[in-house]
C-alpha cells in the first residue's frame, strides 16, 4: 500500500467526524417553511388568524436558529432541526388554512347582511312609491326619500368594503342602511295616517255624521 493511499484512508475518519452524520443544513426544507408562511401572510393572515400565524412565525425563527446553530458545530446533528422545520411546517399550513376559512366566513356573514339591506330597502322604496303625498305630508315625505337615499349610500359602501375584504366595515354598513330603510318604512306607515286624518278632517262636518 502506498503511502499516498495510507494517507487518505487515515485522513478518512477526521473527514468523517468532521462533516457529522447530519448531512448538510436543511436550509431548502427551512425556505418551503417560509414560503407557506408568505403565502399565509398574503392571504390575510395577520387579520384572520393573527394567533396561529404567530406561532407559526415563532416556531420558524425557533427552527431557523436550530439549523444555524447546528451548521455551526464541529460534530452536526440536525436531527432535532428537521423535527424543528417540521412543527413549524405544521403551523403555518394550519395559519394559512385558518385564513381562508375565517375569510369566507366572514365574507358570508357580510354578504347576509347585505342581502337583508338590499331587501329593507327595497320594502321601503315600494312603501314610499306608494305614498299618497300632499294634504301637509310633502315635508314628511320628502324627507324619507333623502333618509332612503342615505340608506342606499350606505348599501353601496357595504358593497365596496366586501371587494376590498374589509368585512367588518360591510357588515357595520350594510346594518345601518338596514335600519335606516326600517325608519323610513316607519315613517312611511305614519305619514299615510297622517295623511288620512288630514283628508278626514279637511272634509265638511256633514260628511263626517
Amino acid at each position: 500500500m502506498t503511502r499516498r493511499v495510507l494517507s487518505i484512508m487515515l485522513l478518512l475518519p477526521i473527514v468523517v467526524m468532521l462533516t457529522g452524520c447530519g448531512g448538510p443544513p436543511p436550509r431548502e426544507e427551512l425556505q418551503a417553511v417560509k414560503q407557506v408562511l408568505d403565502d399565509a401572510r398574503a392571504a390575510g393572515a395577520e387579520r384572520f388568524a393573527p394567533r396561529e400565524f404567530s406561532e407559526a412565525e415563532t416556531a420558524y425563527r425557533q427552527a431557523e436558529n436550530e439549523v444555524e446553530t447546528e451548521a455551526a458545530k464541529l460534530f452536526k446533528n440536525f436531527t432535532q432541526a428537521r423535527e424543528m422545520i417540521a412543527d413549524a411546517r405544521r403551523k403555518a399550513e394550519a395559519a394559512h388554512s385558518t385564513t381562508l376559512t375565517a375569510i369566507q366566513r366572514a365574507r358570508e356573514e357580510a354578504e347576509g347582511a347585505i342581502a337583508d339591506a338590499a331587501n329593507a330597502v327595497d320594502q321601503a322604496q315600494t312603501g314610499l312609491a306608494e305614498a299618497p303625498a300632499g294634504k301637509g305630508t310633502e315635508s314628511d315625505i320628502e324627507q324619507l326619500r333623502s333618509d332612503l337615499d342615505r340608506a342606499r349610500a350606505d348599501l353601496n359602501a357595504a358593497r365596496q368594503a366586501v371587494g376590498r375584504e374589509e368585512f367588518d366595515t360591510a357588515t357595520s354598513s350594510a346594518a345601518s342602511a338596514k335600519s335606516t330603510a326600517e325608519q323610513v318604512e316607519n315613517g312611511v306607515q305614519m305619514a299615510v295616517e297622517r295623511y288620512h286624518e288630514l283628508v278626514e278632517a279637511a272634509r265638511p262636518w256633514y260628511e263626517r255624521i
